[in-house]
């Protein structure tokens, strides 16, 4: 057991588990931070997929199957902009609306241009490539993890950094956690505060859809009903665990990602019923949602 989880290879499938929920995850971190719950990231993520899967797949191009992942992931933000900041609907129930929404559309989606409905196997998606840096790949354990890996491993790096800028460093950063702390002062300094909310919106349509593109252009290879299975809510549960820490939220979501990639690697380690190692996950999740709340009840009475 503990050769299976101190090795190179399980370093290595734990990054490629959590990267769609790193995604998710740093989409959580700019949503909240403009004061939006925005638990659209799963649906955002289920029509990014398809949307890439199949861009794709009918053009031969892996950078427009991503661009068009990335523009369906800030469309799924824009209708959320649309309902909550133009119609002042509930962002809560506006979220669970178009999950709901994304679901029936996925399926529309594939019985449109495929005329299935279950996944999109009959035309494979163009796989991101994966970038190889040399001498550095080669470092034993670590090499492989971090020097031979998938495009958007990168771009996840990447999105750290310029989400720590953002949102330090920026004017635009500063106006998205004004708004998020406080609107009305917020808007009494001249700030827009629907401006700031949907750029934070927009932004946060980016980051889930470089997630979905992940799932079903790298991870899969083509796009599945329910392939997202739960991992934008995880991402939710990571930046709330974080505390709108980037680097914490990215450390809780590799976590995730590591229990994840156990849950299916250890099936042939362990003589557990599969089953029960498929619920890890979740209930890590769950476990990690008390704690962080009552770590945060005993802070405020402290």
């Amino acid at each position: 057991m503990l050769e299976f989880i101190f090795s190179e290879n399980f370093l290595t499938s734990s990054i490629c588990y959590a990267l769609p929920i790193i995604f998710a995850a740093y989409a959580a971190l700019i949503s909240n931070k403009a004061g939006i719950i925005n638990i659209n990231i799963e649906g955002s993520m289920s029509v990014s997929a398809v949307t890439g899967a199949l861009v794709s797949c009918f053009t031969g191009s892996w950078v427009l199957g991503l661009i068009g992942a990335v523009a369906a992931g800030v469309a799924m933000s824009l209708l959320l902009s649309f309902a909550a900041i133009r119609l002042h609907t509930d962002s809560f129930l506006s979220g669970i609306a178009l999950n709901t929404l994304a679901t029936g559309l996925c399926v529309l989606i594939l019985q449109t241009t495929l005329g299935v409905k279950g996944d999109s196997s009959a035309a494979p998606s163009v796989v991101i490539p994966t970038l190889t840096i040399p001498l550095l790949s080669k470092i034993p354990v670590i090499g492989k993890a971090l020097f031979a890996q998938n495009i958007l491993f990168y771009a996840a790096l990447l999105a750290l950094g310029a989400l720590c800028f953002l949102l330090n460093r920026t004017k635009l950063g500063l106006y998205i956690r004004a708004v998020g702390y406080n609107r009305e002062a917020a808007s009494s300094v001249g700030i827009s505060v629907p401006g700031a909310k949907r750029s934070a919106l927009i932004l946060c349509g980016i980051l889930a859809g470089m997630g979905g593109a992940y799932l079903s252009m790298v991870s899969l290879g083509y796009f599945s009903v329910g392939m997202v299975g739960g991992r934008g809510f995880i991402g939710i549960a990571a930046e709330a665990m974080g505390a709108g820490n980037p680097l914490l939220i990215t450390l809780f979501a590799f976590l995730f990602g590591a229990v994840d990639y156990f849950a299916v690697g250890a099936q042939t380690v362990l003589n557990i019923p599969y089953e029960l190692l498929n619920t890890l996950p979740y209930l890590m999740t769950l476990a990690a949602m008390v704690i962080c709340s009552l770590v945060t009840r005993k802070t405020k009475q402290q």
